[in-house]
């Protein structure tokens, strides 16, 4: 029955670990792009956001579509030692604080190995008319370390082995 209960109490405190592997950072950065680059530095853990790079972008014509190409490239590496899922929103503000352009992108489909470099294109094809007054902008990044095999995330540490129980 002993080990039946310290069975369940680890189980129990590996699910609630797990939601607190996620890390989250965020950052606002005034606007100072050169030729549309600005160098920046967010960071969760080991994963960096280094460089956004705006295109102002135009709006499409000859057609009934009414869409920008504007949008901002997002260059992310994992320094870490594990693979990484990763989210990254980015929101334009004018001197008044409101929003002239947001969007996001991320991991659709496995992760980003560790090591790893990736470019997201985060696209702002339908708020984007008041870009040119742009006064700041707000990086959020999102990032979870991938589970090892044994369902437990790196940067945890193995629970103690239950004490055993004496034989009468």
């Amino acid at each position: 029955m002993r080990i039946r209960e310290v069975s369940l109490a680890v189980l129990c405190a590996a699910a609630l670990a797990a939601p607190a592997s996620a890390q989250v950072a965020t950052k606002k950065f005034p606007w100072q792009p050169v030729g549309g680059i600005q160098n920046i530095d967010l960071t969760t853990e080991e994963v960096v956001v280094g460089q956004v790079r705006f295109d102002l972008g135009s709006t499409l014509k000859g057609t009934p579509i009414r869409k920008s190409s504007a949008k901002v490239r997002v260059r992310i590496d994992n320094n870490s030692e594990t693979d990484e899922e990763v989210g990254v929103a980015v929101v334009v503000f004018d001197k008044e604080g409101n929003v002239v352009a947001a969007g996001s992108n991320g991991t659709k489909w496995g992760y980003l190995g560790k090591g790893d470099r990736v470019y997201y294109d985060i696209d702002f094809p339908y708020l984007y008319r008041r870009l040119d007054q742009a006064s700041d902008f707000m990086v959020t990044l999102e990032t979870k370390a991938k589970a090892t095999k044994h369902g437990k995330m790196p940067t945890e540490e193995a629970p103690p082995a239950p004490e055993p129980t004496p034989i009468p």
